[in-house]
């Protein structure tokens, strides 16, 4: 099975559009209107990857203090009963790590997308 360029989609080796997003798979270069559409899923991806990275870097921030507030806890700075907050640090810090792997896919998106730009450019 191969994948489509555009929306990463399983498909047929014999097919020559994807069933997806109709993209033409036959090898040749690129209309004006395929590099277009190109440019804007690659515009897209990169919104969406900015997007990821403001919600990861907020869940982060969120983890690290509630690790802060469960480590001064136990060192009874604060109130001893919030020493669960570190666990919840952990478990909000996964989650993060978790969020980081699944928002990475629009850069790997963009970065395909520009090399098959790059790559089926019409000649000058």
């Amino acid at each position: 099975m191969q994948k489509c360029p555009l929306c990463n989609k399983k498909i047929r080796e014999d097919a020559k559009f994807c069933p997806q997003c109709g993209w033409d798979l036959t090898d040749h270069e690129l209309t004006p209107l395929q590099i277009a559409r190109i440019q804007e899923e690659i515009q897209d991806a990169r919104f969406r990857a900015m997007h990821w990275h403001v919600a990861i870097a907020a869940i982060w921030m969120l983890a690290a203090a509630n690790i802060l507030l469960g480590m001064f806890a136990r060192d009874e700075i604060i109130p001893r009963e919030w020493d669960f907050m570190l666990y919840i640090g952990y478990a909000v810090l996964f989650i993060g790590i978790a969020f980081a792997f699944y928002g990475d896919r629009y850069r790997k998106k963009q970065d395909r997308l520009k090399m098959m730009l790059r790559d089926r450019q019409p000649s000058q």
